[in-house]
């Protein structure tokens, strides 16, 4: 148990740093654009990881590459909480709207792709 949770905020910390990373990089250039797009990018990664994962066997070993991945790397990648605060600005609720969809949409595409294209039931 101990173990999964350092994994999580191993992958945290990594995910964390690598938006960090591309905030710092490319923040200037992309202004506001960025926390959606890096939302994009990781609701997609997250889907292609949970697809790839469904074809899994059941495994302790895979459900600790899930969460140290999934939950930790892209659950600290993404930043829904930055979003929620750019759209609360008068006028921007659209951009967070926009953001979840497409967010939503890249998702199932992630998933669909990790699935190799078929669905599950």
């Amino acid at each position: 148990m101990w173990r999964d949770v350092g994994l999580v905020g191993v992958g945290g910390a990594i995910g964390t740093a690598l938006r960090a990373g591309l905030t710092l990089g490319f923040g200037d250039g992309l202004g506001s654009a960025l926390v959606p797009l890096i939302n994009i990018a990781g609701a997609f990664l997250i889907g292609i990881l949970f697809g790839w994962r469904s074809r899994m066997p059941a495994s302790s070993r895979a459900q600790r590459v899930q969460l140290f991945l999934g939950t930790g790397v892209l659950g600290g990648f993404t930043t829904y909480s930055a979003l929620a605060v750019e759209a609360a600005g008068p006028g921007l609720l659209w951009w967070g709207i926009g953001s979840v969809v497409l967010g939503t949409g890249a998702a199932w595409g992630g998933l669909m792709l990790g699935r190799g294209g078929r669905r599950q039931r």
